[in-house]
């Protein structure tokens, strides 16, 4: 009994505090918010396309009432970084972003109740670097860090300027020189950034990441005591060829000190240099950091008539070529034999002259190659003339000649050609008997057939001057000229005169960029490049 009259007393308490605390206490509904409008992926081109998402935002006791809500949309990558891109409720950003795969978030906020939830999505950003220009440089007031851009081409969308297409923050790469892409056919597709210090290979797909230094891909290895690092000087066939059967070429590097071929259709590895003249001499020649060989025939791609390889041997003062087919360990030297073709003058030493400045015309007709040649001879004035020839094999490996016809040397007229000593940079236009020539910001051209001189101001010294022949392979007479005020860069796309009655400097509409580089090197990426 003493144990029911307690339950029972505790009973009655507890009924009394419920009937006493009735209606004490004031339930408010919690403004649960829902989201919907959102689709679980979203696709852009990087740099061109915008991301538009209106969700609708209803909450459970405030409607569409959205006043009193807080939007922040942000955007997920490398391992949980956020950054904010929006604090509007309806999304409306550009992809300006490297490519690749993001989550995106928004979070809605009720600032009265400081209720929180966040909805996400997938975000695919593909890449825009199928096609355009890469313009390779130094980063303004960074101590000349490299920078590599891009101006994107994508068919249907306005050219767009991208910075920064790979990141250097690591590897923290300085002093840029040049870019090389040895293009594809059953050997080795290698894109090259070469500086003071290194050259290193990229990816050269939709994306641009650094896959090694030179030195350490096994793709030469030299037999013989060489320079330390491995630096690239030239590559052949360089960029500007787009053979029909590519593989029927060796492929030519220039190093510092050596020059290496693989043959056609073998892998690229390569262990004695062919700078010398016999297979078993271990005396290499210093030679012109430059390949040349016959546009021409490079463009069809027979396996007769093929072009020679040519070098300039800065030791014995002459033009040399690869023999072969299958060596590719040695060089023979032009020599005077008049059988041989016009090619009296390639035997420089005898002529007292040697070389200032080479290069290869780029078109798929009527192209030479050129060499400005420095004459000293003994109690004489020093002359300076313009060597253009077309060298030419019967098959490859045999007898080197110059095409008949086509050796010729053109005098430079220095009392019209204005500081052309003090010249740094220089492009030939190809058919048009023009000669560019740069000093500081003024941009000189020359025709040496006529022999005459115009020139043309710009704002900032000329950092680049180069043909612009592989985007159009039919077209040899584009040219880049780059400029640098010692802030920003400046990229121009010009065009040769072709009036044989006055020399134009002639600008493509829409054919001008400012840039964040002062600029070294620009180099075509097609789709399918070369």
């Amino acid at each position: 009994m003493k144990y029911n009259i307690i339950i029972f007393s505790t009973l009655l308490c507890s009924l009394s505090a419920c009937v006493e605390d009735e209606g004490n206490y004031t339930y408010t509904p919690v403004n649960e918010v829902a989201v919907d409008g959102i689709e679980e992926r979203y696709s852009a081109l990087a740099f061109f396309d915008e991301i538009n998402i209106s969700p609708n935002v209803e909450g459970s006791v405030k409607g569409d009432d959205i006043s009193n809500y807080e939007f922040a949309w942000y955007r997920c990558y490398n391992n949980h970084t956020h950054d904010t891109i929006s604090r509007e409720k309806d999304l409306n950003w550009k992809a300006d972003v490297q490519p690749g795969t993001y989550t995106l978030y928004l979070g809605v906020k009720d600032k009265e109740t400081g209720y929180n939830k966040t909805y996400s999505t997938l975000l695919s950003i593909t890449s825009p670097y199928t096609r355009g220009f890469l313009i390779l440089g130094n980063r303004p007031n960074s101590g000349n860090l490299v920078g590599l851009d891009m101006l994107t081409m994508v068919q249907g969308k306005d050219t767009v300027y991208v910075q920064d297409v790979f990141d250097n923050s690591e590897l923290q790469l300085r002093n840029a020189r040049s870019m090389s892409y040895t293009g594809y056919y059953m050997r080795g597709t290698n894109f090259y950034i070469t500086t003071d210090e290194t050259t290193h290979k990229f990816s050269f797909s939709d994306s641009f990441e650094p896959i090694a230094e030179l030195n350490q891909m096994k793709i030469i290895e030299p037999l013989v005591p060489h320079k330390k690092p491995i630096k690239l000087k030239d590559v052949a066939m360089r960029q500007g060829v787009r053979p029909s059967y590519s593989y029927l070429y060796p492929r030519v590097y220039l190093t510092e000190d050596h020059a290496f071929a693989c043959r056609p259709s073998t892998s690229e590895y390569m262990s004695e240099p062919f700078n010398r003249y016999s297979q078993t001499s271990e005396d290499f020649f210093r030679f012109y950091p430059y390949v040349f060989y016959d546009q021409r025939q490079a463009q069809i791609g027979y396996s007769t008539g093929t072009s020679p390889v040519i070098l300039y041997d800065l030791d014995n003062e002459c033009f040399s070529y690869l023999a072969g087919p299958y060596t590719m360990t040695y060089m023979k030297a032009f020599d005077n034999n008049p059988s041989h073709g016009d090619n009296l003058w390639m035997n420089c030493k005898k002529y007292y002259r040697t070389i200032v400045y080479g290069e290869n015309d780029f078109s798929t007709s009527n192209t030479y190659c050129n060499a400005i040649m420095k004459e000293s001879v003994p109690d004489q004035d020093v002359k300076y003339l313009l060597y253009r020839f077309v060298p030419t094999f019967s098959m490859f490996g045999g007898q080197c000649t110059i095409k008949s016809g086509t050796g010729k040397a053109y005098t430079l007229d220095l009392s019209v050609m204005t500081d052309f000593l003090k010249a740094e940079h220089y492009y030939f236009a190809g058919a048009y008997s023009l000669m560019y020539y740069s000093v500081g910001n003024t941009l000189y051209a020359y025709d040496y057939v006529n022999n005459r001189l115009a020139s043309k101001q710009f704002d900032g010294r000329i950092t680049y001057l180069e043909a612009e022949a592989s985007s159009n392979m039919s077209n040899n007479r584009w040219f880049w000229v780059a400029t640098f005020d010692g802030t920003k860069g400046h990229l121009y796309k010009m065009v040769a005169s072709i009036d044989p009655n006055k020399i134009e400097f002639i600008d493509l509409p829409r054919n001008n960029w400012e840039v964040n580089l002062e600029v070294k090197s620009v180099l075509w990426k097609g789709q399918n490049s070369y």
